[in-house]
């Protein structure tokens, strides 16, 4: 499985200080209207058992709500983590209660695509933001183009969203994408109109600017896709 698809800095005491930041794998998959509850239950009865997974992994369950017709799978389970966590997520022996969890899940879905890559820069808390919008990007300079979003987006990103610069590492689709910007928010409203909190703000409104007139040349937006958050374990 291929995916279509997915580092802090948080700010507190009026300083933009970096988190954490994590790798993650995806795996996207078509389940039919009627059997949407049926699977969300499976994963929580599996991921709500002690040991289900590694310690430092989390691990999440979204419904692909807006998307183009080729990125057009329902469901996506994302495993997330540090790379000592992620490595022992795919070193441990399979067992027979993830056996089952997966003998049941394949009664009712069908295997679309699947990938893996990692966050480099992030803005705000992670795994919070139920509605999170993804830009896949083919950036060509990735170092200046990575400088410029840490500028604008360490001062300027508003405190009640998370966004992500991150990098597609494997399993990459036939459009060749190179990095993804992942944007959190907590409702609609705000999905809708990501960036109005530059209305009225004349700083942040050249800022922008400065960063479009930067990276324009070093970026190409190949798609995007809006994904809601169903469960985290």
């Amino acid at each position: 499985m291929r995916t279509q698809f997915f580092t802090a800095i948080l700010l507190c005491f009026g300083l933009t200080l970096m988190a954490q930041e994590y790798y993650w794998t995806s795996y996207n998959f078509n389940v039919d209207s009627e059997d949407i509850e049926i699977t969300a239950k499976l994963t929580d009865d599996y991921f709500s058992q002690p040991g289900s997974k590694a310690d430092g992994v989390t691990v999440y369950l979204f419904e692909n709500h807006f998307k183009d017709s080729e990125n057009n799978w329902s469901h996506q389970l994302v495993f997330a983590g540090t790379l000592d966590a992620m490595g022992e997520q795919y070193s441990r022996v399979p067992n027979d209660s993830w056996n089952l969890y997966l003998a049941k899940m394949g009664q009712y879905l069908k295997q679309h695509s699947a990938g893996a890559g990692k966050s480099l820069l992030t803005i705000g808390e992670l795994g919070t933001h139920p509605i999170q919008n993804v830009l896949w990007l083919d950036v060509r300079d990735a170092e200046k183009f990575a400088r410029a979003w840490k500028k604008y987006h360490g001062k300027f990103s508003p405190s009640d969203r998370r966004i992500t610069l991150g990098q597609f590492r494997l399993g990459r689709s036939p459009m060749h994408e190179t990095h993804y910007v992942l944007t959190g928010v907590n409702d609609f409203k705000t999905a809708f109109e990501p960036n109005k909190y530059r209305e009225g703000n004349p700083a942040a409104e050249k800022a922008w600017d400065e960063f479009i007139a930067t990276v324009s040349d070093e970026v190409t937006i190949l798609r995007s896709n809006t994904r809601i958050m169903l469960g985290k374990w």
